[in-house]
């Protein structure tokens, strides 16, 4: 069953995860009218950039210190996290630069991109330790803060410098400042000061879960985002900024399924693998694929015309996009629940096997189907390895429920 505290939690996360829906579909409003497709074009390699960074970056300052702030403390995690971030994302950017896969000949692109990656790999850490510490109130103000902030500072260099796209950069990092400085403070409020303590036996089991979990996020992301490097590739900038309107109208779906398996994970990481903690997954998931359902049929209902009016008549794709999408992020939904049960009991294994054979199964489709169908290959490719990926996690579960089932049996 599902406590009240959990209900609570629930609800406050889906309210702040539906405020980041509406706000970045402000953002991606505002990029679309103002500065086109190619302009959302160039937020989003952006934005992959960053989260391609993100998953090295992760490894010390996501899941593991969630996992382990309780264990280990927060000084001794602070220390390897700090130094990690700035080694992971100076690579990362250089890598970037000497072998860009998009042709981008702004060096000060570059220099933004790293400046960001730090910034986000720092507050990271924080909100790792918020879920942790079950400080979910706190989680949910610094995730609805940064796009707010973001959104306010586009508009005002928008309409004070009259730059262009480069005033979404400009943007998100005095949005990331404003957010860590902010984030300093919540924290200290939960842990008292954090010291810096390097501790390498302490490092060493972050690093290793860390890795495993980043691992299976890091073929988790090519599964969700192989399209935005091959539909340049086959078709143009333009192209990818209406699949990048329609994946992310389809996606802010999942903002319900992660919300309810993030107060899941905080609450296994506490209490373990009990027999509650199994039936509350299942209760949640159905929750998730119910609601997210809603969600997914309210969209489908509101006209193509509708689209193209908030943005422009480049992106008269965007419905038909998100109609074919809907059934993975339908998969995706339900499954969340499940994925986030094993990390917090530290089953990798499960997650890394799942990941690993969506982004292979959605390399091979996308090659075949992208020059078959455009948008369309790229949607259906996404629902079906959606489903494998779902069908994987979901029947390993019930596996091991049943084995668990037996045990208690034979007692």
């Amino acid at each position: 069953m599902i406590s009240k505290k959990e209900r609570r939690d629930t609800i406050l996360t889906i309210c702040s995860r539906a405020a980041i829906v509406l706000v970045n579909l402000l953002i991606v409003v505002f990029i679309a009218r103002f500065w086109g497709a190619e302009g959302k074009g160039y937020q989003t390699i952006f934005i992959t950039y960053l989260g391609n960074i993100a998953i090295v970056v992760n490894i010390f300052t996501n899941s593991s210190v969630s996992f382990f702030i309780r264990k280990l403390g927060a000084s001794k995690l602070y220390a390897s996290a700090c130094l990690w971030t700035f080694i992971s994302s100076s690579l990362g950017v250089l890598l970037y630069y000497v072998l860009p896969i998009c042709n981008i000949e702004n060096n000060s692109f570059f220099v933004l991109l790293l400046i960001s990656s730090l910034l986000a790999g720092y507050i990271t850490f924080h909100n790792a330790l918020y879920i942790g510490m079950q400080k979910i109130k706190y989680y949910n103000l610094i995730i609805v803060l940064q796009p707010l902030l973001l959104l306010l500072f586009m508009v005002i260099f928008y309409k004070i410098a009259e730059i262009n796209y480069f005033a979404y950069f400009y943007a998100y990092i005095l949005s990331l400042i404003m957010v860590i400085s902010i984030a300093f403070f919540l924290t200290r409020k939960t842990v008292g000061r954090i010291g810096i303590e390097f501790d390498f036996s302490a490092a060493k089991k972050s690093f290793k879960y860390g890795f495993q979990n980043e691992l299976s996020s890091f073929f988790q992301f090519l599964t969700t985002r192989l399209s935005i490097y091959l539909i340049p590739y086959y078709l143009s900038e333009a192209s990818l900024g209406v699949f990048a309107v329609g994946l992310s109208i389809s996606e802010s779906v999942w903002h319900i399924s992660r919300s309810i398996s993030m107060v899941q994970y905080s609450k296994i990481i506490k209490v373990g693998n009990t027999q509650n903690a199994r039936n509350g997954v299942i209760t949640a998931s159905l929750f998730s694929v119910v609601f997210s359902f809603i969600c997914i049929v309210i969209i489908l209902l509101l006209p193509a015309s509708v689209f193209t009016s908030i943005l422009t008549d480049e992106f008269y794709e965007v419905k038909q996009i998100t109609l074919l999408m809907s059934p993975g992020i339908l998969f995706v939904s339900f499954s969340n629940i499940y994925s986030h049960y094993f990390a917090a009991l530290g089953k990798m294994k499960v997650l890394i096997l799942k990941s690993i054979v969506g982004a292979f199964l959605t390399l091979i489709l996308l090659i075949i189907f992208i020059p078959l169908w455009n948008l369309n290959g790229a949607c259906i490719t996404s629902s079906i390895a959606h489903f494998v990926g779902a069908a994987i996690v979901v029947v390993y579960f019930f596996i091991l429920r049943e084995k668990e089932k037996n045990k208690i049996q034979k007692i």
